[in-house]
């Protein structure tokens, strides 16, 4: 598994980055996504329902962790 580190990061570099990352994964591969910016995590879980990444585990006490399944 993946680790996308976007710690010390603002939307929307982070989004960016984790956008273009999933696009270019196979269907199947896995990623942690760590973030320590409250709102750039809401806006990752959006992300994820938009492209129909399925979330896998959610930490939403800081530093904010998805693990996500593409």
């Amino acid at each position: 598994m993946d680790v996308i580190d976007v710690r010390g990061q603002q939307c929307p570099d982070p989004l960016k980055k984790v956008a273009s990352i999933l696009a270019g994964a196979s269907a199947g591969a896995q990623f942690k996504i760590v973030t320590d910016d409250y709102v750039c995590y809401v806006m990752l879980r959006r992300l994820m329902a938009i492209n129909d990444v399925k979330i896998l585990q959610a930490e939403e006490t800081g530093p904010y962790v998805l693990v996500v399944e593409k």
